[in-house]
């Protein structure tokens, strides 16, 4: 389904679930070796309910050698294992993902990073940057097995062994990945999981903090939680299953990387790789939280989704930019917004104001206005008098406005892989009192004036059915 680069054309539009009902044994694949309170803890909140207990190959249990309790030899996450050189206090956050009390030393990753002719596979990185635009993943992100994007001084993953170990400090993200077996695919990384070094335990409940970024402070638990932030809006048609979107939300989205190569790096198993795509299940999953159904059966998707705006809090707060063009940089604004609403974060909120330029609708919707020596839009795009005020889109605006085009045809992208999406999350944020608080009228004004244009039941007006469905019953409400 996506749309290639050099233009658009009607895709044959499919709307399936990523899997179909799983067994418990499905739901969860984490590591359950003598877990203590905190899975206690986490499964009150539903994230890590009906975890499968079982040991990868080789890490014994606190049950088996006497280790005291929480003490555990390696975890594992998502098909990653960590081996500890000694037993270590681990636990987990609200999230399911793992935390250990460092120093701590890694003898053991798999799958291990590994060098097979010119390509390294399965790399992990410690507190990736977002401003960087080389990786340490998958010498073959963009290419053969030679890549230039490939850092390998950013691979830490390379060679660990009980002989050469993994020294982690306090303050680490460690973000290790499971690569394509075959070079040159789009994605490039199959999975990818997150394991979190820190000084002292965090509280119950307490979510992972950001991966990139060195600040590995417990901020925010689940129990600050502002459950009535939310609506309880009769369903329309379509409506998704939450625990299917649970699914979809729940591994950690690798979203550091800028640009079109940010697509290669987002794992296959974890999100969408296309940005179109990504921001309708963004859509999807702000207005399923508007739905009519017990608080406590929002709270899952609401702590997965919250988790996804914490991580991209730390990318933007970082140096990090969603950058616009064509499909990409659309998706990640709402899920901050959503994280410090309902946490009431104050510095969330305001960075999502002061850096409304790092993603990517802010960046591409504008008000037509009067500029320098009598032109409209410093003269890009055919804009006249009778123009200003107008909502309007440009491909990458807020960086090149020469792209701009005022023909509503005249730019693919502006019908296949922007507002077709935008409209889940908008009415999203109007619903819970956002509109403020995002700070770019211009971008709720021009999905208002997109909506009104395209053809209702097309896909270049609703790439989603259950969104636009919602759209159009209650839009004219909020």
């Amino acid at each position: 389904m996506p749309i290639a680069a050099s233009g658009c054309k009607a895709p044959t539009k499919t709307v399936a679930k990523q899997n179909s009902a799983p067994t418990t044994a499905q739901v969860r694949d984490g590591m359950g070796l003598d877990l203590d309170s905190q899975e206690a803890v986490a499964s009150s909140d539903g994230m890590v309910a009906d975890e499968v207990v079982r040991r990868p190959t080789g890490i014994a249990d606190a049950t088996t050698t006497g280790l005291p309790v929480g003490h555990l030899a390696g975890v594992d996450r998502h098909g990653i294992t960590w081996t500890f050189d000694r037993p270590a206090r681990c636990g987990r956050y609200v999230n399911g993902d793992w935390w250990v009390l460092g120093p701590i030393s890694i003898t053991s990753i798999q799958p291990a990073s590994l060098q097979d002719g010119l390509r390294v596979r399965h790399g992990s990185m410690r507190n990736p940057s977002p401003t960087s635009l080389t990786q340490g993943y998958d010498s073959a992100m963009f290419g053969n097995g030679t890549s230039g994007r490939y850092d390998a001084n950013a691979n830490i993953a390379l060679d660990v062994s009980r002989d050469q170990p993994l020294a982690l400090a306090p303050g680490t993200s460690l973000v290790s990945t499971v690569s394509h077996p075959i070079a040159g695919q789009l994605p490039q990384v199959e999975s990818c999981a997150v394991l979190t070094c820190i000084a002292e335990q965090p509280p119950a409940n307490a979510f992972r903090p950001p991966y990139c970024g060195t600040d590995k402070l417990p901020r925010w638990t689940a129990d600050d939680l502002d459950m009535t932030q939310f609506a309880r809006l009769e369903p329309v048609a379509g409506a998704p299953s939450i625990r299917d979107l649970i699914e979809q939300f729940e591994r950690t989205w690798l979203d550091h990387l800028p640009g079109y190569t940010g697509r290669y790096l987002h794992p296959r198993k974890n999100m969408p790789d296309y940005d179109r795509d990504l921001a309708e299940l963004v859509g999807v999953g702000a207005l399923a939280l508007q739905l009519d159904m017990p608080p406590g059966d929002k709270r899952p998707l609401v702590i997965a989704m919250v988790q996804l705006g914490i991580d991209t809090f730390g990318i933007v707060q970082n140096g990090g930019r969603f950058l616009a063009d064509g499909g990409r940089g659309s998706g990640r604004k709402f899920p901050l917004l959503l994280a410090g609403s309902v946490l009431h974060d104050q510095d969330m909120m305001r960075l999502a104001s002061e850096r409304k330029l790092a993603f990517g609708e802010d960046a591409q919707t504008f008000y037509v206005a009067a500029t320098s020596n009598g032109e409209w839009n410093h003269g890009h795009g055919g804009y006249g008098p009778n123009d200003v005020g107008l909502p309007e889109w440009g491909d990458r605006h807020a960086d090149d406005p020469s792209h701009d085009r005022k023909a509503w045809t005249a730019d693919p992208y502006r019908r296949c892989c922007t507002a077709n999406v935008w409209h889940g999350y908008v009415l999203a944020a109007r619903i819970m009192g956002l509109r403020d608080a995002w700070d770019h009228p211009a971008l709720f004004d021009y999905v208002d004036r997109y909506m009104q244009i395209e053809v209702k039941g097309e896909w270049m007006r609703g790439w989603n059915p259950f969104c636009e469905r919602m759209w159009d019953r209650y839009r004219g409400q909020f």
